[in-house]
C-alpha cells in the first residue's frame, strides 16, 4: 500500500465517521437491511461510490444478497462466485469497477462485501479503494458479530429448548449435543448429571460422553471405566477440579462449566466438560457452551423438581415411566372413578409410646420417619402407591396410577404387602435403637394394625395442592376396619376375602365378624388373616 497522507487522513476519517454510525445502529438495534443502506448513502456521499453489494446471512441464519445503487445484474450473477473470496480483489463489469473482500466473523467467513465505482469515476489509486473497503469491511466486521452471534445463540436457546423437551433426557441430552456440535466442532464432551433417588435417599451421578458428534459411552449400556472408578473413589465427584479431570480422561484443551441449582458447592448438580482442539475455544464459543450450560440445567432442574412432587406417591419404575410419557397427567393423574385397592396401617400403641418413651420431638420424627421409609420401601415394588402419612398411620392405594393390573393380583399384592408391614414393624420395634420399647410392660400391645379394601373411589390429582388421594365410602370403612384392628392384626373386608379365596387357596381367613358403622345401614362385615403366602 503506498497512500499519501492527505489519502490516510480521509481514510482516517472515513473509519471514524462510519464507526459512529455503526455505533448508533448497535443502540437502535437495526436490521441489516436498514442498517446498511444508511452505510451505503454514508459511503456514496464520502467516496462517491456507485454501488454497494453485501452477500452475508441475515437474522434469521440464512443467506442473504444485499444490494444498493447501480448493482447491475452482471453483479448479481456473479454473487455465487463471490462467495469464494478470502481475500481483496478488484475487477470490472462492463463500465464498473469493483473492490470485494471477504467478511470475516470470529475467523470464519461469513460473506462477501463490495464497493462498486463508475470507471469515469474513480479519481484515486486502486491502492486508496482498497483500504477504503477494508476499513468498511473491519467496521462491519464488528457489526456483523454482533447481529450473527445473537442470531446464533438466538437460533440454539430455541432448539435446545425443543431438543430438552423430550421427556427422555438421554435422548435429550443427544439432541441437544448434536445442536452444539453444530456451532461448535468439539472433539469431546462430558455431560455429568445427578438423579436423587427418593428410596436409597442418595444422588445417582450420570454421564454421557461424546466424540465429536457421536455419543461413545454413557453410565448404563456402555460405561467408561475411568471415569466409574473416579465417581467410586472421589467424595466429591461433582465438584472435580479441570486439572484433575484432564489427567484422569487424557484430555488437552477443556473448558469445565458447572451446572447448580444454588450458590454453594453442594448444591452442584452436575458439569459440562468440553474438549477443544488446540486452538481452544473462541469467546463466542465459550458463550454457546454456557448457554447449553443454563438450559440443561433449568431442565435437570425442573426435571427433579417433577420428580420430587411425583415421589411423594409412586416408586422410581413408576415415575421413569410417567415422565417419559407424554401428557402423563392427563392420561394418568386425572381423577377418575375406578376400584382400586386400598391399606389403612397405623402404629398401635404409638400415643403411649410418645408419651413415655421417645418423649422429645427429635426421636419421635426419627422414628416415624425411619418406619414409614422401612415400609414404603418394601411394598412399593408391590405396587403400592402412597396416598399419605398422616402422624402414625399410612395410606396406600393399589392400581393407580396405570390401573392396568387385574384385581386377583392387586388383592394378592395387598395381602402380601400388609404382611411385610407387620414382619418389618415388629424388626423394627425390636432392633437395637428401639429397646427401651421392647422393655416397656405394655410392648404386646406395640405393633401396627392394618385395614385392607378393595373398593370403587374417585382418585387422582385432587384439591388446591393437587395431591394424589382417594375417596369414597369405601376409604371410610378402610379407615374404620384398621381402627378395629389389634397390634399386628391384618382386617380385610368381604370383598377382599372373596376374592383372595377365588383366584387361590392360599389365603387363609377367620370366620366373618360384622360392626355396626356409622351412616350406613348395613353392619360391616370383614375377616382377620390368618396366613397365606409372604413372597
Amino acid at each position: 500500500m503506498s497512500l499519501n497522507l492527505e489519502q490516510l487522513q480521509k481514510i482516517w476519517d472515513l473509519h471514524k465517521e462510519l464507526d459512529n454510525i455503526l455505533e448508533s445502529f448497535q443502540f437502535s438495534h437495526r436490521d441489516i437491511k436498514s442498517a446498511l443502506n444508511e452505510v451505503y448513502v454514508f459511503l456514496k456521499k464520502e467516496i462517491n461510490i456507485s454501488a454497494f453489494f453485501v452477500e452475508t446471512k441475515n437474522e434469521k441464519l440464512i443467506n442473504t444478497v444485499f444490494n444498493y445503487g447501480n448493482c447491475t445484474e452482471e453483479i448479481k450473477l456473479r454473487a455465487p462466485l463471490l462467495e469464494d473470496v478470502d481475500h481483496i480483489v478488484c475487477f470490472s463489469i462492463a463500465e464498473m469497477v469493483w473492490y470485494a473482500q471477504p467478511i470475516d466473523v470470529d475467523s470464519h467467513i461469513i460473506g462477501t462485501i463490495a464497493i462498486g465505482f463508475q470507471k469515469s469515476e474513480i479519481t484515486e489509486e486502486s491502492d486508496y479503494y482498497s483500504e477504503a473497503l477494508n476499513a468498511v469491511s473491519e467496521l462491519l466486521d464488528s457489526f456483523f458479530y454482533g447481529i450473527h452471534s445473537s442470531s446464533i445463540k438466538h437460533s440454539l436457546i430455541m432448539g435446545l429448548q425443543d431438543a430438552l423437551a423430550d421427556l427422555d433426557i438421554n435422548s435429550s441430552l443427544k439432541r441437544a449435543a448434536m445442536l452444539l456440535y453444530r456451532s461448535i466442532k468439539f472433539e469431546h464432551m462430558l455431560v455429568v448429571y445427578t438423579d436423587r433417588d427418593l428410596i436409597a435417599d442418595s444422588r445417582n451421578i450420570k454421564y454421557i460422553y461424546f466424540n465429536h458428534n457421536k455419543q461413545v459411552n454413557d453410565n448404563n449400556e456402555n460405561p467408561l471405566i475411568v471415569l466409574d472408578n473416579i465417581i467410586r473413589e472421589k467424595k466429591n465427584f461433582l465438584a472435580i477440579k479441570p486439572e484433575e479431570l484432564k489427567k484422569a480422561l487424557k484430555l488437552k484443551n477443556i473448558n469445565i462449566s458447572y451446572l447448580t441449582k444454588g450458590v454453594y458447592e453442594e448444591d452442584s448438580i452436575g458439569f459440562i466438560c468440553v474438549e477443544s482442539n488446540k486452538d481452544g475455544l473462541s469467546l463466542l464459543a465459550q458463550e454457546l457452551i454456557q448457554i447449553f450450560t443454563e438450559e440443561l440445567r433449568q431442565r435437570l432442574v425442573d426435571l427433579n423438581r417433577e420428580k420430587n412432587i411425583l415421589r411423594k406417591y409412586f416408586p422410581n419404575m413408576v415415575i421413569s415411566k410417567l415422565i417419559t410419557t407424554p401428557n402423563y397427567e392427563q392420561r394418568f393423574l386425572k381423577a377418575k372413578d375406578a376400584e382400586i385397592g386400598i391399606i389403612f396401617a397405623d402404629l398401635s400403641g404409638f400415643t403411649k409410646m410418645s408419651e413415655q418413651i421417645l418423649k422429645s420431638p427429635e426421636r419421635i420424627t426419627n422414628f416415624i420417619n425411619k418406619w414409614a421409609k422401612g415400609v414404603v420401601s418394601r411394598i412399593f415394588p408391590l405396587g403400592a402407591t402412597l396416598d399419605k402419612i398422616i402422624g402414625d398411620c399410612a395410606m396406600f392405594l393399589f392400581g393407580p396410577p396405570f390401573y392396568n393390573v387385574d384385581k386377583e393380583t392387586i388383592v394378592r399384592h395387598m395381602l402380601q404387602a400388609s404382611q411385610q408391614i407387620v414382619k418389618y414393624t415388629k424388626h423394627f420395634l425390636e432392633s437395637k435403637q428401639n429397646q427401651d420399647i421392647k422393655e416397656h410392660p405394655d410392648y404386646p400391645d406395640f405393633g401396627v394394625s392394618i385395614g385392607v379394601n378393595f373398593c370403587h373411589c374417585t382418585v387422582g390429582l385432587i384439591g388446591p395442592n393437587h395431591d394424589l388421594t382417594a375417596f369414597s365410602s369405601g376409604v371410610n370403612i378402610t379407615a374404620r376396619l384398621q381402627g378395629l384392628a389389634k397390634a399386628n392384626e391384618i382386617l380385610v373386608t368381604e370383598r377382599v376375602k372373596e376374592i383372595a379365596s377365588s383366584s387361590s387357596s392360599a389365603w387363609k381367613f377367620s370366620e366373618k365378624y360384622a360392626t355396626k358403622v356409622k351412616n350406613v345401614s348395613e353392619p360391616l362385615g370383614y375377616y382377620t388373616l390368618i396366613s397365606g403366602r409372604q413372597e
